[in-house]
């Protein structure tokens, strides 16, 4: 039997294998590699330009190394942090061009709701050019979902031109993903090690499960401060239509013997408008712009209103709770908001349901009158019976929080930070309207793909997994004798437990912080268009995209922008031995590949200082024989990156066909 003592070598006892090869050997080769830099062929690009006279080319580097940063690394294998940090230099710049990103399509989970990351780009103002693409800076405004069933800040979001073909990866359970054919996944493989491992999109294949992470509701009482939605919200209520009149022209015009109805004509303004004009004339009180004022959101004893809008209004603070949620669970199934061509203050709330669904109809009204004290009128119609309510701020609440049309409904995101009760209310909601029972599972089925994704969500923070499936009708068909078009239609499927077993029916595999879901098919897709990537502020590098963990841009401050300050060979070895002194267990060269020779430089120097930590040469393997041969007996531990293993693939990707 062998003991892990066999494989430990204690501090002690450890000797650098550049002690072994000595400071005089190594200021020879520092001298060999510094030489070279005239006419630089340290990595295998051989771009032959004079780095000594700070000429550079793709890795973009002069004489001197630019560090980005050095600290004690908690973010390494297990094995190379210890308990002190593994001491990382990170050097900017980089010999390659690594280019990853998503469709713009793709929903990411963020703490603002589901977001398509084209979206997110679009939202962040300040885009900034970087290597033939865009980069702009979040800031941590917005939070991000990932792999580790937490939240990070988004640095930045990136966007480039890609044309070729996307992978399209479908698992069994979520929605499908389309990505670059480089951008890494986090998968486990069906047989052999269990832990995630990242897996770039064209690798993957169905011996590989998928990584879905959970999520847990926030637990939180929530509270919705009403005035500051419908103030930020869309669409805002508009002046009336039609062009301005002093109120010369208007007295001149109510002087004369016409109706409304002709004088809005003549206006362009609405008949009800010019009622109300009329008598403001008739009062001495017509305002010299006769334009009404621009939607304002007012507060007045506890209540809010637009000011074009009448009194009441509608409460400034609400509670998210399990009355409010059904009730916005049942929107999203059977609500509506209109307002009447060329009246575009008219907002009005309808519920529309069955002509046999009376309890629903019964609650919906009674929960809109206690919720908000206003006064909803049942209208029974053909096919339809209607609850509804004309007041423009109740109507535009609804819109802000859950979408107008039905394709345009999505879930609420200020559920994500409700308790598991609440969240809970409002699924129950959307069942109650457009769920049905399979018996294995209740479906609920929608137009709005966003809704749908929303819906898978609150399926996974309730602890379970759902199935998100989409059909394509024909594109017409015809109803009660009129030809109409059909969208897509989504499907939600949330399992139901078996009464006998306690268990869900499933595929998947479930752990303690995610989902395992089989991949069901991985096919090619042609694409020319934009494509979008991440930086996260997390050390697992992840975020949630389409609900699957993938992995997101990382070091693109000092790989691709060269942030860092450039250091004398002096200032290199002090690095060094300020990270031995804050105790790490060795020192860690990050992209270290360009900058071989300034590495030699500076090595004799901590020597002479007390350097006695290993290296570590963490590449991103893209080196030359020559250079590995200047590191040979320097280096104790090698970690290269494994990237790509085509030629043709590497030459798209990375610019380097060899």
């Amino acid at each position: 039997m062998i003991t892990d003592t066999a494989f430990t070598v204690r501090a002690r006892e450890f000797e650098p294998a550049y002690l072994r090869l000595g400071v005089g050997a190594i200021e020879r080769r520092a001298e060999e590699a510094i030489a070279a830099l005239s006419s630089c062929q340290v990595c295998p690009r051989n771009c032959r330009v004079d780095r000594l006279r700070d000429k550079t080319a793709v890795c973009k580097s002069g004489r001197y190394a630019l560090v980005g940063s050095h600290f004690p690394h908690f973010g390494e294998e297990d094995c190379l942090r210890g308990w002190n940090g593994s001491g990382t230099i990170f050097f900017s710049w980089c010999n390659l061009r690594c280019v990853f990103c998503l469709h713009p399509d793709t929903l990411v989970a963020t703490d603002q709701g589901l977001v398509r990351i084209g979206e997110l780009f679009e939202q962040t103002p300040g885009a900034v050019e970087w290597h033939g693409g865009w980069v702009r800076f979040v800031h941590g405004k917005v939070g991000v979902a990932t792999r580790t069933a937490g939240w990070a800040p988004v640095a930045k979001v990136f966007c480039h031109h890609f044309a070729g073909d996307l992978i399209r990866v479908k698992p069994f359970n979520c929605p499908p993903l389309l990505l670059t054919p480089n951008h890494e996944v986090f998968a486990v493989p069906k047989t052999g090690p269990s832990d995630p491992v990242r897996v770039r999109a064209e690798d993957l294949k169905k011996d590989y499960y998928l990584v879905v992470p959970k999520h847990s509701p926030g637990g939180l009482t929530v509270e919705l401060n009403v005035h500051d939605l419908l103030s930020a919200g869309a669409p805002r209520l508009q002046a009336s239509p039609g062009r301005r009149h002093l109120a010369e022209e208007l007295a001149q015009l109510f002087s004369e013997p016409r109706t409304s109805r002709e004088l809005a004509a003549i206006t362009g303004y609405h008949p009800a408008y010019v009622r109300k004009l009329r008598g403001q004339w008739r009062r001495d009180l017509l305002p010299r712009d006769a334009v009404p004022k621009a939607a304002v959101v007012i507060e007045e004893g506890g209540r809010v209103r637009f000011r074009v809008e009448r009194r009441p209004g509608i409460p400034a603070r609400l509670t998210l709770d399990e009355r409010l949620a059904w009730l916005l669970g049942i929107y999203c199934a059977e609500g509506h908001s209109t307002s009447q061509k060329g009246r575009p203050n008219s907002h009005r709330l309808i519920f529309s349901f069955g002509r046999r669904e009376t309890g629903l109809v019964e609650r919906t009204r009674r929960l809109l009158a206690d919720l908000f004290a206003v006064h909803p009128r049942v209208y029974a119609r053909r096919t339809t019976v209607t609850v509804e309510v004309g007041k423009a701020s109740l109507a535009l609440l609804f819109v802000h929080l859950c979408g107008k049309s039905a394709r345009g409904k999505q879930v609420p995101p200020q559920l994500a930070g409700a308790a598991r009760n609440v969240v809970r209310a409002f699924l129950q909601g959307v069942v109650d309207g457009d769920g049905c029972d399979r018996g294995t599972h209740v479906v609920v089925n929608t137009v709005s793909e966003r809704l749908a994704a929303g819906l898978f969500g609150i399926g996974l923070l309730l602890g379970m997994l759902p199935s998100f499936h989409r059909w394509d009708a024909a594109p017409k068909t015809v109803i009660e004798g009129r030809e109409v078009n059909q969208a897509p239609l989504y499907y939600v499927k949330f399992p139901k437990e078996d009464p006998r077993s306690g268990k869900r029916h499933s595929r998947w595999q479930e752990r303690n912080d995610y989902f395992l879901v089989p991949i069901h098919k991985v096919t090619r897709v042609p694409y020319d268009g934009p494509v979008f990537n991440l930086e996260v502020d997390d050390l697992d590098h992840s975020y949630v995209a389409s609900f699957v963990a993938v992995s997101n841009c990382q070091n693109f401050d000092i790989s691709q922008k060269g942030e860092g300050a450039a250091v004398s060979p002096e200032r290199l070895a002090g690095m060094m031995l300020e990270l031995q002194a804050r105790g790490c267990h060795n020192i860690n060269f990050v992209t270290p590949e360009h900058v071989v020779p300034q590495i030699l430089e500076a090595l004799p120097l901590a020597i002479r200082g007390g350097l006695r930590l290993p290296i570590v040469y963490n590449t991103s393997a893209y080196d030359s024989l020559e250079s590995l041969r200047w590191m040979d007996w320097i280096v104790d531990i090698y970690m290269p990156d494994f990237k790509v293993w085509d030629g043709a693939v590497a030459k798209r990707y990375l610019k380097a066909p060899d």
